[in-house]
């Protein structure tokens, strides 16, 4: 089976809003040997959607669309869908009062447009929609799905449920990623190719802002092999693997927390916050997490983090002797402090845009270094969150 992966919506032509439901969409579809055909993306015109339905039912088994599934008038998918089938916008009963439920649910007045969310083309089944209030339909072998992210997350398990059992699908395709960071695309290859000569298993590596993940993908029966392949890496490159299939930096870090009974806290200058920012997005972090201080201001360092006056004075407030104040003045078991400068400006000759300094201490062991990173200042400031981390995890594997 293959599919077409229909994404609606004017403000994914114009920037205005970066596609990552299809990716989501054909990740899952491809766990269960479901080829991605072709992805298209069309305005909110109707009949541009309807032609993009012609062409995803003519070039595959199943079309998927995502967005413009809501109550305003650039909401066009269903009527397409309709147009596109020959059968009427109908209003179901059912999810009519599930609908006006939800909204009385929040105090909320359920107008007339809003009606267009429980209306679905003649012969549809609905698919619940846990987290919205409009749900997913399904007719004839196409699909479509509300195109707020969290939404479609909700909605889309239940659909591939709803196909597997219909078409008699089994989950043969297996899927090991192994996520690498603090190594450049090229030097990573270069030390793990050799590794990659096996028939019936797909390598590629995918470059993300969190990491680069080496994928391999095959059939299922070809999981002990794929597992000797993942071993081997460890042995080739395991300081520099931060992770495993879903397994993040912060959920990583925030496991080692948890087994050795640590606690910690941060001190961020440059980074404002985004260390701490991306602890707290792991669930049960509360048990680890004490506290992160943003310490902008050498006010600021002084007064919360008990850096001397004396010291900024002399060594400024990027420098290794102010880092190492500041994690002098946390109190947890791992602490992290970082100070520099993101630019554009305040770059200086002695310490240009980039210069960084990372400090962190696990237990009894002390890291204190300066880095001068690239680029903008937001990926000055994504490479320092990123770098502090890593080091971070590097001494609590050991």
């Amino acid at each position: 089976m293959d599919a077409t992966i229909i994404l609606v919506g004017t403000e994914l032509l114009n920037g205005m809003t970066v596609d990552t439901n299809s990716i989501y969409i054909a990740e899952e579809l491809n766990k269960y040997g479901i080829e991605i055909r072709h992805k298209l993306v069309v305005g909110d015109n109707i009949r541009d959607i309807i032609e993009a339905i012609e062409y995803g039912n003519s070039k595959s088994d199943l079309v998927i669309l995502s967005g413009g599934l809501g109550p305003t008038m650039d909401d066009l998918t269903k009527s397409a869908i309709s147009e596109f089938l020959n059968v009427d916008l109908v209003v179901d009963r059912e999810d009519y009062v599930d609908l006006k439920g939800k909204y009385d649910s929040h105090k909320l007045v359920l107008e007339d447009k809003n009606l267009r969310e429980a209306e679905k083309p003649y012969g549809s089944q609905t698919i619940p929609n846990d987290v919205g209030m409009c749900k997913g339909i399904y007719i004839d072998k196409i699909a479509a799905f509300p195109g707020v992210p969290r939404e479609l997350y909700n909605l889309f398990p239940k659909f591939l449920k709803l196909l597997i059992s219909q078409e008699k699908l089994e989950k043969n395709i297996y899927i090991k990623d192994i996520l690498v960071w603090g190594i450049p695309e090229s030097v990573l290859e270069t030390k793990v190719i050799h590794l990659f000569g096996v028939k019936g298993i797909h390598y590629e590596f995918l470059v993300k802002d969190y990491g680069i993940i080496i994928r391999l993908q095959t059939i299922s029966t070809n999981r002990p092999i794929v597992d000797k392949i993942t071993l081997c890496l460890y042995e080739v490159i395991g300081g520099n693997i931060i992770g495993e299939d879903h397994e993040r930096l912060e959920t990583s870090i925030y496991n080692y927390l948890k087994d050795k009974k640590y606690h910690i806290s941060l001190a961020e200058s440059c980074t404002g916050g985004m260390i701490a920012s991306k602890f707290i997005e792991v669930d049960g972090i509360s048990s680890v997490f004490k506290e992160g201080i943003v310490c902008y201001s050498n006010e600021s360092k002084q007064a919360r983090l008990r850096v001397k006056k004396e010291t900024l004075d002399l060594y400024g407030a990027v420098s290794y002797e102010t880092c190492e104040e500041m994690l002098d003045g946390l109190t947890t078991d791992v602490k992290i402090a970082v100070t520099g400068i993101a630019g554009p400006n305040g770059g200086t000759e002695e310490k240009p845009v980039g210069t960084v300094y990372i400090g962190v201490v696990v237990g009894d062991r002390k890291y204190i270094k300066k880095y001068l990173f690239n680029g903008n200042r937001e990926k000055i400031r994504r490479n320092t969150m990123m770098r502090a981390m890593f080091e971070v995890l590097k001494i609590l594997k050991g």
